[in-house]
């Protein structure tokens, strides 16, 4: 990674192209969480971006936390595909970068997501990995694609 990353949003999940622009006026450094199983996330944000003319850094879902800890994060984005008084439902792993982020006392915004995805995906969408099996032998999967996070966890504002 990157050591020259000190101004970061976090961005999870896959938004509306409307939403970039947005991103352009912050003048942070972007960093797009992959969004696995499909990294549908990484693909669309990354390209998205760069066509803005801003340089995103990747990086895999489960190091969000290492962001955190060195204290660069000033604010994490999560798409949402329905958001209420009580919360908004995320791409999964929303839930968690809204956890850490309370715990540094970072902003969380929800924004629009690019399109309405189903909330669960064919367990073989984690059995393998570029065409590759992961497992060996039959092993039963549950493949959450959405989650809730509750209205505690985010902040006011956004474009949900």
């Amino acid at each position: 990674m990157s050591t020259k990353l000190k101004n970061v949003v976090l961005i999870q999940g896959v938004f509306r192209p409307d939403v970039f622009p947005l991103l352009k006026k912050l003048k942070k450094d972007v960093v797009v969480l992959e969004g696995r199983p499909s990294l549908q996330a990484a693909r669309e944000n990354c390209s998205r971006l760069q066509k803005m003319g801003l340089m995103p850094t990747l990086m895999a879902d489960n190091m969000a936390g290492y962001l955190f800890s060195k204290g660069i994060v000033k604010e994490v984005w999560i798409a949402s595909q329905t958001i209420d008084k009580e919360g908004a439902m995320c791409e999964i792993g929303a839930l968690i970068i809204a956890v850490l982020a309370k715990k540094h006392h970072i902003p969380v915004f929800t924004h629009c997501a690019g399109k309405k995805i189903k909330p669960l995906s064919n367990p073989k969408a984690i059995q393998k990995f570029n065409g590759q099996s992961v497992i060996t032998g039959k092993v039963k999967a549950f493949v959450p694609l959405l989650e809730w996070v509750p209205a505690k966890y985010i902040s006011k504002g956004g474009t949900s």
